[in-house]
């Protein structure tokens, strides 16, 4: 990948809807067992100070971003206007939409770009054709076959590939595998290279197989590069960030998020994080504030789901749900003109209201296309939501099988655990869960929104 788009997996991150209340509640309260709780956060070294942070060339703010996006994608479409049929011309406006999209998350422009790749793909002669540019489009829509499809196609050119396109395709088969949930394939693939968007990929791999001292060292190790645009940096350190929240280290997260903000100004997904970091600090208004100004400028699902567990846990339930009604039609359009790219998102937002028969077909069919450590809490969620512990158990331990490792995970297979009856071992589960994040199960992890996952 690029340095300014660093891994395809920087999408706003899914709802923590395994920690809401409701459910942390039953995972807890329903058992009988006894552990040593530590009081604080597991302690991962870092020599890497979040005020130290220093930008390099690039866009300083995010309107000085978006205004440049906006010039491109209105000049690509002139250009395309002028020479319509062309795939090239339909490749440069698809990339100028993808990249908008990186910035603000637009659900229109990611599917106006993977229109324009899927048109130019079938029009170009192959082995020719807009083969990288359609599969990282692809691969933000979680599209995994059509990814695949178009780095076959790549592969398959009669011209060399330049050495930075063939790190660019193997970086996003690597996070093709991880999806699948082949993490040895992913592991390999990601290896032996110092590429920003490998390392990244890398770091992810390590905190979802438990080791989260890896990816504290490899993202490190990113910040401490020179010359890093804005963008770039603004983006590691929310990935940073997202490491000490799932560790539990909410003073960390708070350095971190407040970089990214301070680094690149204006960026909303940084603004999201802080506004989330205000609620775990226990400055609910100010979240609360904070969340409404973001959502009347963006509409964005993600922050109404938010406003809705705010007002929920404050004890205004009309209020939660309006906010509920508005993420429901928000949602609703996302997943409209994108359904693989926001069926994960989509799904845990019909569970936490209600829908659960909904809910878990569509995290069903999420789970077989893309096993990952996400999708795989979520629909073992859904499953015992739907009074399928067993299956949910089943489920969790598959992927632990398969070398997936995350506190969610863990407190998923205690839930399941104490639904069946198993109480020892759902206790073992719990302080496993408890040990790679010891406040999984606190009353303000329900408000974790948003997290790289």
């Amino acid at each position: 990948m690029t340095a300014a788009a660093p891994a395809a997996r920087t999408d706003p991150s899914t709802w923590h809807w395994l920690a809401a209340a409701g459910l942390v509640a039953v995972a807890v309260v329903g058992l009988d067992y006894q552990l040593d709780r530590p009081a604080e956060p597991v302690d991962v070294r870092s020599d890497t100070e979040p005020a130290a942070l220093r930008p390099g060339t690039g866009p300083a703010t995010f309107a000085e971003a978006l205004g440049h996006a906006d010039r491109e994608v209105a000049g690509t479409r002139a250009n395309l206007e002028l020479h319509p049929g062309e795939w090239l011309r339909m490749e440069e406006a698809a990339r100028a939409l993808f990249s908008r999209y990186r910035l603000t998350a637009s659900a229109a422009d990611l599917a106006e770009a993977n229109r324009l790749l899927a048109e130019a793909m079938d029009i170009a002669p192959p082995p020719a054709g807009p083969n990288l540019s359609r599969a990282a489009v692809a691969l933000a829509a979680h599209d995994l076959d059509a990814a695949e499809h178009a780095l076959d196609a790549f592969d398959a050119s009669r011209s060399p590939a330049l050495a930075a396109e063939q790190v660019e395709a193997r970086s996003m088969r690597c996070e093709i595998a991880y999806q699948r949930g082949r993490l040895a394939e992913a592991r390999r693939l990601c290896a032996g290279s110092d590429d920003l968007g490998l390392v990244l990929r890398r770091a992810n791999l390590a905190a979802r197989s438990g080791d989260t001292a890896e990816a504290v060292r490899l993202v490190d190790g990113l910040l401490r590069r020179p010359g890093l645009s804005p963008q770039t940096l603004a983006t590691l350190a929310l990935q940073r960030g997202s490491v000490a929240l799932a560790e539990g280290d909410w003073q960390a997260s708070g350095r971190w998020v407040r970089a990214a903000d301070s680094v690149f100004p204006g960026y909303w997904l940084s603004e999201a994080y802080l506004a989330q970091q205000h609620a775990l600090e226990g400055g609910r208004d100010e979240a609360r504030r904070r969340y409404a100004a973001l959502a009347a400028r963006t509409g964005n699902a993600d922050v109404l789901d938010a406003l809705a567990r705010l007002a929920l846990a404050g004890g205004r339930a009309e209020e939660a749900r309006d906010w509920a009604r508005r993420a429901r039609a928000a949602w609703e359009e996302r997943s409209r003109r994108l359904p693989l790219a926001y069926a994960s998102h989509y799904s845990e937002h019909l569970l936490l209201n209600g829908e659960r028969g909904a809910a878990l077909a569509m995290a069903a069919e999420d789970y077989r296309r893309r096993p990952h450590a996400a999708t795989i809490t979520h629909y073992a969620f859904a499953l015992w939501r739907n009074g399928e512990a067993e299956r949910a158990l089943e489920v969790v331990r598959t992927g632990e099988e398969a070398g997936f490792l995350t506190a969610d995970m863990k407190l998923a297979e205690a839930v399941a655990l104490g639904s069946l009856g198993r109480a020892g071992e759902a206790g073992q589960a719990m302080a496993a869960a408890r040990r790679l994040n010891p406040r999984i199960d606190s009353p303000g992890q329900q408000f974790v929104a948003f997290a790289q996952d």
